[in-house]
This record gives structure tokens, C-alpha cells and sequence, in this order.
């Protein structure tokens, strides 16, 4: 529930990951993308997403980034903020902000990404 005067902003429809960068261990998604979607997008290669509280399988990213959430991941590989890299969004009267960090690639990254860790192997 918002407060008086407040607004409430649901982005559990903005759900997809936009772009799978393994060789840099980078990922750009939407704030609705659950953790563990993501996590099984890139298990299948060896690596998997280390903020990773424990509703994993409900909480989203976005929701990950307003918390600074973390798991047990979080002692070796640290929390929320250790992953990102960027972000974008849109405040008060259609205004739009944007704090981004270039990738390895030199490339801006958009909405939320950082590197993930692989299984066995620390994020450097």
C-alpha cells in the first residue's frame, strides 16, 4: 500500500531478459525478471546469479535493487549492489534518468546487469 500521497509502481509485467552476455558475465534484464529465471537462463552453462535470497523463486531483480537483497551467495560474492552495473528509469513527469557503467564490451549496459558467478569459480 502507498502512502498518502504516494504512488505505487508494479513492474512484475516487465519480465524479460533482454540480453545474455556469458563471455563477459553480464546480463541486461527488466526490473519484473524473478531471480531464479535468471539463474536457469544461464545454468545450463555453469553459471548461475549470486544475490540470491532466499525467495529466490519469487523476488525479482528490481526488487532486489530497491532492498540491496542478499542470500547466502552474498558472504563470497557479495550483495545487490556488487551486480549492478547500470540503470534506467523514468521519475515524476516523464523525466528520465540513467546511472550506467560501460561494460567490457565499451558498450552502456541498460536496466540491470553485472557479472554473475560460474559454479566453483569466483566473479572476479
Amino acid at each position: 500500500m502507498a502512502p498518502v500521497g504516494g504512488v505505487m509502481i508494479g513492474t512484475n509485467r516487465m519480465d524479460a531478459i533482454l540480453e545474455i552476455d556469458l563471455p563477459n558475465r553480464c546480463a541486461t534484464v527488466q526490473p519484473g525478471v524473478i531471480n531464479l529465471s535468471l539463474t536457469r537462463a544461464v545454468a545450463s552453462s555453469g553459471y548461475f546469479f549470486a544475490p540470491d535470497p532466499s525467495s529466490q523463486m519469487v523476488s525479482s531483480i528490481g526488487g532486489n535493487v530497491a532492498t540491496n537483497a542478499g542470500g547466502p551467495h552474498c558472504l563470497k560474492y557479495g550483495i545487490t549492489t556488487n551486480h549492478v552495473l547500470g540503470l534506467e528509469m523514468v521519475t515524476g513527469p516523464a523525466s528520465w534518468s540513467a546511472w550506467a557503467a560501460r561494460g567490457p564490451s565499451g558498450r552502456v549496459t541498460t536496466s540491470w546487469a553485472r557479472p554473475w558467478a560460474q559454479r566453483g569459480r569466483s566473479a572476479s
